[in-house]
């Protein structure tokens, strides 16, 4: 017997899903989930729980649904993050900066790895992912390593991956090159410094206005825009950078803004991207003042040298005032790009740096979702892919970090490159390009970006650069689950990898969720205090009830208002469940293997039988589409609605032997035991196919109660044609004589629980012995007695008969016309005010998507509420 309450803790952790996980069927269709890999230095946070289970829901049905279906897990090896992880805990532990050796932080890194880094692993188990975890794969495992030193070979070959010197994103706390997609522009509260640079052959000056006032050491141009009449005259002129007194030429370029600051800009190539195109255009010197650490170098004065470049500023402004250089300061806001690990100002620096050709490899990745080899879900995201593909720029994969994949590249004495799969190799490469057999070589000290290696995780985890089974049986067909913000980094970069190394696309369809925020719509984050554990909601309520929560509010294109309620009401839900089993175990139910739908007599028990099916073939659907929330809509009504509100309070008069009538059991049309029967077997059958519908969302508790129901092995529904149109008709006959006597009392303030007279008035004889057969039930799911009728009454108007509602002399019909017209009028208003909102175009266009989505169906229950009380007066008119 089932307890009386549902504990999830009792259960979950008898069951394991990882030998479910590993079968294969070699004669089904293949299909394969691959698992965002998340970092070694991991932990589960609710974006997490949000795309595996996701994942995983997809996984268990296409399972259920006969493919072979293989969830692969991995890990990243995060460079930078672990690395300046693993390097504060030493730090911290005693060891002095700049004392570590490559070797000793690496024997570090790959220590933490083996004891920490699977902490994030368990807790992918804890919520119930049935990856195939003996398929684990690492980012820097041997085969990983191979694969990527391969393919770095392979780009070089053709062309697509040099080394130059180029200008890049410095960090200057980690101290290395960071992608344009690893940083983050942030607002802050800055000054524009107006600075006058006085012309070197006359007493007259040009002001200058910058945010960078330390960078003017570095200077070789100060540019004017060419339509800007104010400054005309001075273009070809000179003048004397500020406090070092160097000749620089006044330049026309139109980058300069007429309208922004002064007008006039100094030109710093070699430390700001936009003047370093100014520089290319106009052929200007470039000029490096600053070293890798973010300190002003030897090409400034020697009171700048080795200066922080913020202490710097704060001097060099002191400097320009006391030199009568310094015309005024302006507050003013400032976008300014952060690096997103290191939360520190980036640098523009010119350094040598190796680039992958990205604009050449995103012509075929645009065509491959132009054509519709890979489809976007919701497809709107494909603007955001291709904007990025048509706008990309060389991709900067060089990293001068220890901790990932070293670059395979080696240097000659003169500087000569050779580039391959291994030093010996590349020794035989030097000795053929040098004449001579012994060549020294020195390895590049970089290592690539992380994002390099995670772009070949879909054909890197199935053997590649070896021609596995595995590579020709999944290769293409997989989806990939993922949030938008990882587009840039991980979706295109695996298609043009995959397009590149495999010559196909990587996967068929891309499902982008959205992102999960707190009940207020904010972003969670430590700094707000409103960051949610899923494990701390798992142990409260239960992993089912955080999968099902997480399901239930997914709908493509919407981001998730995530809070303890909406867990607390899928805990509710799966309680329900749990309760009906428990009801059904008690009163004999077990589920017979050799029930046929076909065999059912029962109306009720037929009813159920269709409402089922209806619901297997509508989850079906909506699982097809990724439509995880109404998966969860069409679960949730049959099970609470259908099954619980309408066929449970039906049956339970069967199970209750004692409280039926003789002439209800005649009225069923078989001996009450074969009915029993009928019921049972139904009842056990209808719990059976629903908890195999819910398991991809909810295994735990599934597979709990279908044991519990005799049923071991879980598998999808097939159920078969059954004739139930007469049997249709009379349950919805019923039930809506139900719902409007309901109505009914409601709208008149009459108690649900107040027994009321009625009086049935119809000339059809199948109706009037309906309402005989089912009086029992009906008398106890809405508090009606059919007799004789003294007092004033209310009709209750239904197809092909009306049902008189004895009021007694308690009700004012007057009044209540009077306050139900004044609710009607109040509706209709709000209504009004609803539809004139959505109807507002700067409303549409500006207002979150949950904004109008909450009015859409504010609209449809007003619509409802306004037709149940039209009902009702109606019905009071003929009084």
């Amino acid at each position: 017997m089932l307890d009386k309450n549902f504990n999830p803790e009792s259960f979950e952790k008898s069951f394991s899903f990882e030998i479910e996980a590993s079968l294969r069927k070699p004669n089904a269709e293949p299909f394969m989930v691959l698992l965002p890999p998340p970092n070694v230095t991991g932990s589960l946070h609710m974006g997490h729980a949000l795309c595996y289970t996701l994942q995983d829901i997809i996984a268990r049905y296409k399972r259920l649904m006969g493919y072979d279906v293989v969830f692969q897990p991995g890990l990243d090896h995060a460079g930078i993050v672990t690395q300046l992880l693993v390097e504060k805990s030493l730090y911290e532990g005693g060891a002095e900066k700049g004392s570590l050796t490559r070797e000793t932080l690496l024997k570090e890194i790959w220590f933490f790895k083996e004891n920490s880094g699977n902490t994030i692993l368990n807790q992918i188990k804890t919520l119930g992912i049935s990856c195939d975890f003996s398929r684990l794969r690492f980012t820097m495992d041997e085969d990983s390593r191979k694969a990527v030193t391969k393919m770095f070979v392979k780009l070089f070959e053709n062309g697509l991956l040099h080394r130059r010197k180029k200008m890049i994103n410095w960090d200057p706390l980690i101290g290395s090159a960071i992608s344009d997609l690893e940083i983050v522009e942030k607002e802050v509260d800055s000054y524009l410094w107006y600075i006058k640079y006085r012309l070197a052959d006359s007493s007259e000056s040009i002001t200058v206005a910058t945010t960078r006032p330390e960078t003017l050491f570095g200077d070789v141009a100060v540019a004017v825009n060419p339509s800007d009449q104010r400054y005309l005259h001075l273009v070809g002129r000179e003048v004397m950078v500020p406090l070092v007194n160097r000749k620089v030429p006044i330049i026309a370029d139109s980058h300069a803004d007429p309208e922004k600051g002064s007008g006039a800009v100094k030109v710093t190539p070699a430390h700001d991207f936009n003047d370093y195109d100014i520089g290319v255009r106009h052929k200007l010197p470039i000029l490096e003042i600053m070293n890798l650490r973010g300190e002003l170098n030897e090409n400034v004065p020697e009171l700048f040298q080795k200066m922080d470049r913020f202490v710097a500023r704060r001097k060099v402004v002191e400097l320009l005032e006391k030199k009568e250089l310094l015309e005024k300061v302006e507050t003013i806001k400032q976008k300014i790009p952060f690096g997103d690990r290191s939360n520190v100002p980036i640098e523009p620096m010119i350094t040598y740096q190796w680039f992958v050709d990205a604009e050449k490899l995103a012509v075929s990745a645009v065509k491959a979702v132009e054509n519709g080899k890979i489809k976007f879900i919701p497809k709107h995201w494909e603007n955001l892919y291709f904007e990025w593909l048509n706008n990309v720029r060389p991709w900067c994969v060089s990293r001068q970090i220890w901790w990932g994949h070293r670059i395979p590249a080696w240097y000659g004495p003169d500087g000569q490159i050779f580039v391959a799969e291994s030093l010996e190799e590349a020794t035989v490469k030097a000795g053929q390009f040098y004449g001579k057999n012994v060549v020294e070589l020195v390895q590049d000290e970089d290592v690539l970006d992380t994002w390099f290696s995670s772009g070949m995780w879909p054909f890197v985890t199935l053997g590649w650069p070896r021609q596995t089974s595995d590579l020709g049986r999944f290769y293409s067909k997989m989806i990939i689950v993922t949030g938008f913000d990882i587009i840039f980094f991980w979706i295109a970069r695996m298609i043009m990898m995959g397009l590149f190394c495999m010559d196909e696309v990587p996967f068929c369809e891309v499902y982008i969720h959205g992102l999960i925020r707190d009940e207020k719509g904010q972003k969670m984050s430590k700094s707000k205090g409103n960051v949610i554990n899923p494990l701390d909601l798992c142990k409260k309520y239960g992993v089912d009830s955080v999968r099902w929560t997480l399901a239930s509010t997914t709908s493509p294109g919407r981001d998730i208002k995530m809070n303890e309620h909406s867990v607390e009401n899928g805990r509710n839900f799966l309680t329900k469940l749990w309760n009906v089993v428990r009801f059904a175990k008690m009163n004999g139910c077990l589920y017979n293997h050799d029930f046929k739908v076909e065999d059912v007599s029962y109306p009720m028990a037929k009813w159920i039988v269709y409402k089922i099916k209806q619901m297997v073939s509508q989850v079906g659907s909506a699982m097809a589409e990724y439509r995880f929330d109404e998966v969860t809509h069409h679960l949730y009504h049959c099970l609470w609605d259908s099954f619980c509100d309408w066929y449970m309070e039906f049956i339970k008069p069967i199970f209750q032997q004692s409280s039926l009538k003789n002439d209800e059991k005649r009225g069923y049309d078989l001996p009450h035991t074969l009915l029993k029967k009928d019921i049972r077997d139904t009842t056990s059958w209808a719990i059976v196919q629903f908890v195999r519908v819910l398991y991809p969302i909810a295994p735990f508790i599934s597979k709990k109660l279908s044991g519990e129901m005799g049923v071991m092995e879980i598998s999808w529904p097939i159920i078969g044609e059954i004739d139930a149109a007469e049997a249709i008709e009379e349950v919805e006959f019923l039930k809506s004589a139900i719902s409007s006597v309901r109505s009914m009392k409601q709208y008149l303030h009459i108690p649900p629980t107040e027994k009321v007279s009625v009086r049935l008035e119809s000339d059809s004889y199948d109706v009037a012995d309906l309402i005989v057969k089912y009086g029992e039930a009906m008398h106890r799911m809405v508090g009606i007695n059919f007799g004789k009728i003294t007092e004033q009454t209310v009709p209750v108007v239904l197809n092909r008969a009306v049902i008189y509602m004895e009021l007694g002399s308690k009700i004012d019909m007057g009044k209540e016309r009077v306050r139900l017209s004044q609710d009607m009028k109040k509706l209709l208003q709000n209504k009004e005010n609803m539809l004139f909102r959505l109807a507002n175009e700067d409303f549409l266009n500006n207002a979150p998507e949950e904004t109008i989505w909450d009015h859409q169906k504010r609209v449809e229950e007003i619509e409802d509420k306004i037709q149940k009380i039209d009902y009702v007066l109606r019905s009071l008119e003929v009084v």
